[in-house]
């Protein structure tokens, strides 16, 4: 394994089990023509997938340790979203095919790397299924998204799915100090608040403004579950601004309370050295007395509420379900 290491070349930011599925398939030389690395943003599935295009280049052509790799942006492809645009539309998809078809400057791999891979249309998602059904040699595609669901069971079927999960928060610390010139403490507290998270705690570090706005909303959402009835519905629809609260926000906000949620069980059991938010310790014990039942009762909604946000019920409505609740 040393020499393996010694080999590849990763960014510091967790995902071991992914890494290492990925250079086992390096090592033997068994690779799937199409990869899909699944799950929420900032968990580095790019950054991943961008390593994985440079280690298996520098395998194939045998440049273990050495060599300049900008090179390899001949053979690399990426299919993105246009701002402007809902969706990636067959045409750009067709190109970003008919690309990958050419032959190889390197004479190697060719890559293609689609990011926000749920939101091709469903014209490009079959034009994609007609590549996998016929296999390239030396062409390797990866699908990165936040919704698995999205992409069509044939494409998912067809290809080698990778998850990914929240690292833990000494992976965004280490991450932070081998990425950025930064104090110990402050990594150690953006590390704790990006529920394990590592490329949004690098923004923090890099950004302290939205740092800043991010706890503020935090302390909002805080003050939210210690209030009466009135002032939760009426701050969500002061917030939703009548029915325009995003999916996108809600997820937000319910990622928020939950990791509130925990860090209020962490207090019922007496674990307050692992708190996410420490500077609230205070008032979770003025404000609030619950029992680790209750609040596991209360997470369990929070979490729920995600799964209804993924329909089609109204972002402000599963909101004011959960003011209710709480």
């Amino acid at each position: 394994m040393a020499d393996i290491k010694n080999r590849f070349d990763w960014p510091p930011i967790g995902q071991d089990k992914v890494v290492a599925f990925l250079e086992k398939s390096l090592v033997s030389g068994k690779l799937a023509q199409t990869y899909i690395f699944a799950g929420p943003k900032d968990l580095g599935k790019s950054s991943l997938a961008l390593a994985f295009a440079r280690n298996l280049w520098q395998s194939d052509r045998g440049a273990a340790g050495s060599g300049n790799f900008e090179s390899l942006n001949s053979d690399l492809y990426i299919l993105e979203k246009d701002d402007d645009k809902q969706v990636i539309g067959v045409e750009a998809t067709r190109n970003f095919i008919k690309r990958l078809g050419l032959s190889s400057f390197m004479n190697s791999y060719k890559i293609g790397i689609i990011k926000e891979a749920e939101t091709l249309s469903s014209e490009s998602q079959s034009a994609l299924l007609k590549t996998l059904e016929e296999p390239r040699a030396q062409v390797v595609i990866i699908l990165l998204t936040e919704k698995l669901e999205a992409l069509l069971a044939t494409i998912v079927s067809r290809s080698q799915v990778l998850y990914f999960q929240p690292v833990k928060s000494a992976a965004v610390y280490d991450y932070l100090l081998a990425s950025l010139d930064i104090k110990r403490s402050k990594a150690k507290e953006l590390a704790a608040a990006s529920l394990g998270r590592p490329l949004q705690a690098l923004r923090w570090a890099e950004n302290q403004d939205s740092y800043q706005d991010y706890f503020q909303l935090v302390g909002q959402l805080f003050t939210f579950l210690k209030s009466d009835l009135a002032f939760r519905l009426g701050f969500i629809n002061q917030e939703s601004g009548g029915d325009k609260l995003s999916a996108e926000e809600a997820s937000r906000w319910l990622d928020i309370w939950e990791s509130l949620w925990r860090d209020a069980l962490l207090v019922s059991l007496g674990q307050e050295e692992y708190l996410r938010y420490p500077s609230l310790l205070d008032s979770w014990k003025k404000d609030f007395n619950l029992s680790a039942e209750v609040v596991i009762d209360r997470l369990r909604q929070t979490t729920k509420a995600r799964l209804y946000l993924q329909g089609l019920v109204s972002p402000q409505n599963i909101l004011e379900s959960l003011a209710i609740y709480f």
